[in-house]
Order: structure tokens, then sequence, then C-alpha cells
């Protein structure tokens, strides 16, 4: 029997899928996935999945009573949204509150919350750089204030503590997530090749020259796992990056290569606007090379490249917090595209 039961709400999405997996492999621990679509096809080891409304105080309720006696949880679920916009803030809250709600049980030890670059107010304009965690808040609404103060009121008190992670531009090989730079820049890539373009930049030149950062899903996984346990993480929210920095117009070039095409120039450019028209091309491209996506929307979101592309101050995360608590793995950017590009290929999903 697991000694350790944690519940995962959003248990399927870009920011728990490796978390579930990382913890179903472990040793001495359940993973109970909650989500609104179970998986036909679950990862191996000790994990379940609970189809749950988290809009549905009830339908959390007899989630948790189904999972047993949980002792972890982390809540990583999200209401529908936007590229770029403000983000529902009261029914952000409902859905954690109705989760925390049903899990505030005696066996609970740890609250973990996933927040992310918006708590800085990456989505309104220029920020600190490198933001610190302690940096004061924006004018809000901001969905991350409410929840993370809804949960740190219900933890005074209690015997169980919290953690927060704030991760930024979450990238992952997850075939089937159009919402992931990786892709979008493969199926740009492949687009461009197959109608005789560079690989001109499709953002504007302050982003192409700012310095910015992602967070692999992996890392995003093993920081969480390892804040559940560890002391120095408790009633604390930590920035989580893969741990350097980088600027496109160094990653470009190699970008171009890895796709066998010439560096273009910087031309902003909507691709919601310019790629609109292009879905017969990707099939094309699909069909010849027996990809297993032929419709270009599975593989990438073009308003995520634009919000993206078009952010033109750096995006810097000090990662001193977490080193310092005790956290200290780390990732190669660059690198770590070219062998997700790798990966992406090998399951036939890019070419």
């Amino acid at each position: 029997m697991a000694e350790n039961i944690a519940l995962i709400a959003g248990a399927t999405g870009a920011a728990a899928s490796r978390l579930t997996e990382l913890i179903a492999r472990t040793p001495g621990w359940q993973a109970v996935g909650l989500c609104r679509n179970p998986p036909t096809n679950p990862p191996p080891g000790n994990v379940r999945y609970i189809k749950t409304d988290f809009t549905s105080a009830e339908s959390c309720k007899a989630a948790v009573a189904a999972a047993g006696a949980v002792t972890h949880m982390v809540y990583a679920a999200r209401a529908p949204f936007g590229e770029g916009g403000v983000e529902d803030v009261p029914g952000n809250v409902i859905l954690l509150r109705n989760v925390l709600d049903a899990a505030d049980i005696p066996s609970l030890k740890h609250v973990h919350l996933v927040e992310g670059g918006k708590w800085y107010g990456l989505h309104i304009g220029p920020m600190l750089s490198p933001t610190r965690e302690d940096d004061p808040r924006h004018m809000p609404p901001n969905f991350y204030y409410d929840q993370q103060d809804l949960l740190a009121q219900r933890q005074i008190g209690k015997s169980w503590t919290w953690s927060a992670s704030r991760p930024q531009y979450l990238v992952d090989v997850a075939p089937g997530r159009a919402r992931n730079l990786i892709t979008v820049v493969g199926a740009y890539a492949a687009t461009c090749k197959e109608l005789g373009a560079r690989l001109d930049f499709p953002g504007v030149p302050g982003a192409y020259h700012a310095l910015t950062e992602i967070t692999d899903c992996t890392v995003l996984a093993r920081f969480i796992f390892w804040s559940m346990t560890a002391p120095t993480a408790a009633n604390r929210a930590f920035n989580i990056t893969n741990g350097d920095t980088f600027r496109w117009s160094r990653l470009w070039p190699r970008l171009a290569a890895c796709f066998g095409l010439e560096t273009g120039i910087v031309r902003p450019m909507k691709l919601e606007r310019w790629m609109a028209d292009k879905a017969p091309v990707w099939k094309r491209i699909a069909e010849r090379h027996g990809l297993i996506y032929p419709d270009i929307a599975d593989v990438a979101l073009w308003p995520y490249g634009d919000f993206v592309w078009n952010i033109d101050w750096d995006v810097v995360s000090s990662m001193t917090a977490a080193r310092v608590a005790g956290f200290t793995h780390y990732e190669d950017t660059e690198e770590q595209f070219l062998r997700h590009i790798d990966a992406y290929r090998a399951l036939k999903v890019l070419i």
C-alpha cells in the first residue's frame, strides 16, 4: 500500500502530466489524477484517474472520497482562457475552492499550487527583471493573487503546509498539445520550407533580441515533487525555470539550420492571420511524410506564438530562492529545444 497519495487536479494538462508520471513510478507513492477526461492509455505505474467536474463541489467531494487518505494535493487546473488577456478570476477561484474544500482532510500534509509568469504582469507590459518572488503585485485583477491568498488563509491553524510554483512558457514533448513553442516553431518552419521561404522571425524586433526563458515540464515536475516534502519550501512561492536564459536572435539560426532553412529577417506578422490559409499546405506535408496529425490545428496554436513573440522586454526570473532552498536541477534550453524537435520527429509529429 502506498504511504503517500498525491491528488493531482488537472492531471492531464501541460503543468501536471509529467508530475503524474513521476509520482506514479516513485516507490511509496500513488498518483490520483482528477481531470475532466481521463486518458484512455494511462502512464505506467501506481496511478489512477477519476473523472471530475471542478465547477461542482459535489463532484470534487466524491472524487476525493474515492481517492482515499490523500496526503498531498497539487492544483494545476485552470478555467478556459484566451491568449494574452486577463483571465477569469471568480471562475478560477471557485475551481480551487471546490477542490480545496474537498481535500482539506486530516491526512493532508501539503498543498501545491501551480501559478505562472502572469503573476508578475507578463501579459500587461515590461516588468521588474529578474523577477523575485517578493516583488510588489501589479494592479489587479490577477487570479493567481486570489488563489494564493485563499490557500494561505486556509492554511492558518492547519497541520498541512503549502507551496506554489511560477513557471514560464511551458514546453514539453506532448503530441496533440498545440500550445507549445516547439511545435509552433516546427509547423511554421515546415510551412516555410514547403513554400520556399526563409525562416523569418515572425515577432517584433524587441522580442528577437530580449532575454527570455522557458520551463520544461520535466523540470517543473521535479520541482513540484521536491517542494511537496521539502521543509524549506513550506508556505512559500518559487520561480521555476530551466535555470538559464536565451535570446531568440541566438537560437533562431540554430532552429533554421535544424530544419534545413536559411535564416530570414525579423518580419513582424501575426501568425494567426498569416497561417490561417496554410492548413492545406500542412495537410500536403503530413501526407507526404506520414505525419500523425494532418490537421495543423492539432500541432500549432498560432495565437500562442503571437503572444510570446510580441513581448519585447526581458522575461527573466530569479532562481535564487529555489536554489538556496535546495532545488538545483537545471537544463540547457537551446540544446533542449533541439532534443524536443528530434523527439517530435521520431513520433511523426514534425518533419
